[in-house]
């Protein structure tokens, strides 16, 4: 690839929420320092880590005077973030996670593509583990996304649409990403603070509406560790109702707000996302053996987007989910309950 000349005073922000990260922080830092392009503001953000993360941010901040770093209490990676584009002074901003590892290039690579329209530019990833390295391609190509963002919307509600091998992560995540940062400012788009998972995803979406121009760059210029990721439900099994409910109400509340349900292909993976997010919770409702089971699966489907999965039903695509749906409606609670503890006994809880 043969880059042009970047104005090297176009200057990027970039912003590391750090919780409890000791053990790969300099690592991550240190491919941020070394990056081909040098006009860069790095916010390292402590979230109120209990390790030695922010003794090394204080380290990091006295080798290198690019480096800014802040503490706070621990109030989420959400709070972390905002904390980060408050903090900014660049044209651009970048997230990255602190354990995560960059290209020395994806910085210069990201800024090619940046003129005068962009709002956005994005790449893709490796993911990896200390025994391998897997390229993960969001699209097949490298895309342009101005006036139908489709492809966009479709992959934030089903990770695997669009992706060329089986997908480790998808378009949703806010890293390997450059995001003009007066763009982010005009439509005052931050991360909710209510949300523990998927506040990245809704984020994007919010962006990828707004944005004026969207590329995409099909590079794996970012390299995402994958040990953090595996069996999130099973480890938080009691608390996936509080955890992914507010998802729920974030999503139903954007797809709406942004008139993304006019658009049939996302009104039905949209369908299809929510039923499976209100499956994962009604297990974890019915198998908890808590009293009132019935009183919080009645809340549950008096919500309205929830209503809409009974009213359109036949967009949903898995039979399996459409049965159990089916038995939900009907309130057929005790059948519904015999059946997810039949099934966690015979394959685990999943």
């Amino acid at each position: 690839m043969v880059m042009k000349k970047i104005d090297q005073n176009i200057k990027i922000s970039v912003i590391l929420p750090i919780y409890n990260a000791q053990d790969y922080l300099k690592e991550c830092v240190d491919s941020v320092m070394n990056q081909t392009y040098s006009n860069l503001q790095v916010i390292l953000v402590n979230d109120g880590s209990s390790d030695n993360s922010w003794k090394i941010c204080q380290e990091l901040e006295k080798i290198d005077n690019r480096i800014v770093a802040v503490t706070q209490k621990n109030r989420g990676v959400s709070v972390a973030r905002n904390r980060g584009m408050e903090l900014a002074t660049g044209q651009w901003i970048m997230f990255v996670d602190p354990d995560d590892i960059l290209n020395k290039s994806i910085i210069e690579k990201l800024l090619c593509k940046a003129h005068a329209d962009v709002d956005i530019v994005s790449c893709c990833c490796y993911g990896f583990d200390k025994k391998e390295k897997t390229v993960n391609y969001f699209f097949k190509e490298d895309m342009d996304f101005k006036t139908d963002k489709t492809d966009l919307y479709l992959q934030l509600l089903n990770p695997g649409y669009g992706q060329p091998n089986f997908p480790l992560t998808a378009i949703g995540v806010p890293w390997g990403k450059i995001y003009r940062r007066e763009f982010l400012k005009k439509y005052n788009l931050k991360f909710d603070p209510k949300l523990r998972r998927m506040q990245d995803n809704l984020f994007n979406m919010y962006a990828f509406y707004y944005a004026q121009d969207i590329k995409y760059l099909n590079d794996p210029l970012y390299f995402y560790r994958l040990a953090h990721i595996n069996n999130y439900n099973k480890k938080n099994f009691e608390k996936i109702r509080h955890i992914f409910i507010p998802v729920l109400d974030a999503r139903y509340k954007a797809i709406n707000e942004l008139g993304l349900n006019n658009n049939v292909r996302i009104s039905t993976e949209y369908i299809n996302e929510t039923a499976s997010i209100f499956l994962n919770i009604t297990q974890s409702i019915v198998l908890s053996n808590r009293a009132n089971v019935q009183q919080e699966l009645n809340d549950l489907i008096s919500k309205e987007y929830i209503k809409k999965l009974f009213t359109e039903k036949d967009k949903i695509r898995n039979k399996k989910i459409k049965f159990k749906l089916f038995l939900l409606k009907k309130r057929k609670y005790r059948s519904y309950q015999i059946i997810t503890q039949l099934l966690v006994k015979l394959k685990g809880y999943n």
